[in-house]
């Protein structure tokens, strides 16, 4: 990366999504990856998440996935996401960030171009 720095008319997306497992973390990261709907994924294991369900408290272990895509590719990356993902109802929560390193947002924007 270079030192360029942030401007303002860089910006990527990140979607903060969680999975039970880290097999289904890991074939969800690939399979966006391959579909080029995000240039990286993050895999965070051993996340201990406590959320309301069905009316009661519930504590499980998860697996928190960080996907940084472009904003031209946000809205494909969601909706694949959400029609693969195996919760009913799962939490796809997505952050419009700031700016970032031009170079970087460069590279997002290059591996989420399809050929």
């Amino acid at each position: 990366m270079s030192n360029e720095p942030a401007t303002p008319g860089r910006v990527v997306v990140e979607y903060h999504v969680t999975f039970g497992n880290g097999d289904d973390a890991r074939t969800m990261a690939r399979a966006v990856l391959e579909a080029r709907l995000a240039a990286c994924a993050n895999i965070f294991e051993g996340v201990r998440s406590l959320y309301w369900w069905q009316g009661e408290i519930a504590e499980e272990n998860e697996v928190s996935v960080l996907f940084k895509t472009s904003t031209a590719r946000a809205e494909a990356l969601a909706t694949f996401i959400a029609e693969r993902h195996p919760y009913d109802t799962p939490a796809i929560i997505r952050h419009d960030g700031g700016s970032v390193d031009a170079a970087f947002a460069r590279w997002i924007e290059e591996e989420t171009t399809p050929s």
